[in-house]
């Protein structure tokens, strides 16, 4: 028994370290505490095939949920007028752990709400994302340089500060 519970104890351990090396990236919204956006969350019932077509005409399914979808699910207000007017000037900033960034607007975005480009994935049709990629990349389609690997952390900026909308 105890020849067993060493092997499996360092394997546990080797586990935990390798899912510590690359966390899940982590959400910053204004005026809201940082959130980890845990793999899990991005699959399910909510989660959609995201197809992504190399150079040579191979196809690879992965899945995930858009952008937009989990920016709402953590507090942006696309509903309200004011809410609207607050973010006509905002960005999200997608970091990677390598350090690559791009960025999204908000309006950018919404404009394209019925038919996403821009997902956030956490595993292929093969299985989870290989260490390199994971645990969450993000895929844009149509547009391979903004499609990030291993994302470390997802900021909302806002790059202006609209005045509010007066009453009548």
């Amino acid at each position: 028994m105890r020849r067993l519970a060493i092997p499996v104890l360092v394997l546990c351990t080797f586990a935990a370290a390798l899912s510590a090396e690359n966390p899940p990236p982590v959400l910053k919204m204004p005026g809201a505490a940082d959130r980890s956006i845990a793999p899990e969350s991005l699959l399910g019932n909510r989660s959609r095939d995201v197809r992504l077509e190399d150079s040579s005409g191979d196809v690879k399914i992965y899945h995930g949920v858009p952008l937009l979808e989990v920016l709402e699910q953590n507090g942006l207000d696309l509903k309200t007028m004011a809410g609207q007017r607050r973010t006509a000037a905002e960005v999200a900033l997608a970091s990677a752990r390598d350090g690559y960034s791009v960025v999204f607007s908000i309006g950018e975005l919404i404009a394209n709400r019925a038919n996403p480009r821009v997902f956030l994935v956490a595993e292929s049709a093969a299985g989870p994302l290989p260490e390199n990629e994971g645990p969450v990349r993000l895929i844009v389609y149509g547009d391979v340089v903004r499609s990030a690997y291993g994302l470390a952390r997802i900021e909302l900026k806002a790059l202006a500060e609209n005045p509010k909308a007066e009453k009548k």
